[in-house]
């Protein structure tokens, strides 16, 4: 562990309300008596999409919109302006094997989007990724999702202009993948930071990830005297938070996730930002391989719109809706801010009004990888 004042600090935050919608402040933190100011961020969001019960002609992006369109306009109204927002999936609820209807659930999904403050925004990049309901089909009987040949190439398709790059691995490889995912799965660096992209659905094998490719990336990374920090985003966990309900996450394999939450460890990655599980959690993870070691943070920001995992309120939390930011500092710290909204119980699609459900930060912590 670091001895640097900054280590010891910690960031101040608040909230305003601000042209009737409450947006997060500028963050601060003290080091030495001084104030040490964000370089650039970076917002987290996934898990959108409504449930099959509530999909109707009168919304043909699936999205539960009355919560996407207010945290658009937040995130865009953050002061500083993200550089980079990341959605991990469940844009839509898909989950077809009529190809054509997911091709017009994301085509609305964008339209959404570009209509939106964020939208409008070229200052800010938008990154999305494939979630289950993207890549996968469901089957009778609450039998397990099955992969859903065509929807990678949907995917690649509409949401080319939201996809970072295109050095991910090829189909076959030491991954055994069965088709190609270099712009599915893939890496890319923005200032001193490097980003992994995962899609945790790749075709033909559900809820897995290719660890041969990445150990090899995040060991270049490591070798690039430029990076500081290393961030990996997916869809599915690698373990699936105590508050939500067991699902097919990543440790669905457990001896698949060992290994992928080794190498997150080993090649100093501060954190793994996912969604999947609709809570929003933050934890330190050991693995069974490595215990008593536990380095990187593990993020599910599943809370963006869809309906809440019952067993979240029965923790004792009350259940939000929000977005995570991440702001690295001018003096290399990596500093997480959730960002949080009360809403209507009864009814997960309600109006959601500013004056009566606030957005508040709910967490906070310094993720900097130690």
């Amino acid at each position: 562990m670091s001895s640097r004042c900054e280590r010891r600090s910690r960031p101040t935050r608040w909230w305003v309300a601000f042209g009737g919608a409450a947006l997060a402040g500028t963050l601060l933190v003290a080091c030495g008596g001084g104030s040490n100011t964000v370089a650039y961020s970076f917002a987290v969001l996934g898990c959108n999409r409504v449930n099959g019960s509530d999909v109707t002609p009168q919304n043909p992006s699936t999205a539960n919109l009355a919560q996407l369109e207010r945290s658009f306009a937040e995130i865009a109204a953050l002061q500083p302006t993200p550089s980079l927002v990341f959605f991990t999936g469940d844009l839509v609820y898909g989950l077809t094997p009529d190809l054509d209807v997911l091709r017009g659930e994301l085509e609305a999904w964008v339209q959404v989007y570009r209509a939106s403050p964020l939208g409008q925004n070229p200052a800010i990049r938008l990154v999305a990724l494939p979630g289950n309901h993207e890549s996968l089909q469901s089957q009778p009987d609450h039998q397990p999702e099955v992969s859903n040949p065509g929807a990678e190439q949907v995917w690649l398709d509409v949401m080319a202009p939201f996809i970072a790059g295109d050095n991910g691995p090829p189909a076959g490889g030491p991954d055994h993948l069965q088709t190609d995912q270099s712009r599915l799965t893939y890496s890319f660096n923005f200032r001193d930071s490097h980003f992994v992209v995962l899609n945790t659905d790749p075709c033909g094998a559900p809820a897995s990830v290719p660890v041969n490719w990445l150990t090899n990336d995040l060991v270049a990374a490591r070798q690039n005297g430029s990076i500081a920090q290393l961030f990996v985003l997916g869809h599915k966990p690698a373990f699936t938070p105590p508050d939500a309900t067991p699902d097919d996450s990543l440790d669905s394999q457990p001896d698949l996730r060992n290994v992928f939450w080794d190498a997150l460890n080993n090649y100093d990655t501060a954190a793994y930002l996912t969604a999947h599980a609709h809570v929003y959690n933050r934890s330190r993870p050991e693995t069974p391989t490595q215990p008593g070691i536990a380095r990187t943070w593990q993020v599910v920001a599943g809370n963006g719109g869809s309906a809440v995992d019952p067993m979240w309120a029965q923790s004792g939390v009350t259940p939000y809706y929000g977005y995570a930011v991440v702001s690295i500092t001018t003096d290399g710290l990596a500093l997480l801010t959730g960002y949080g909204r009360d809403f209507d119980q009864s009814n997960y699609l309600a109006p959601s009004p500013p004056q009566q459900y606030p957005t508040t930060v709910r967490d906070s912590a310094d993720i900097t990888f130690p």
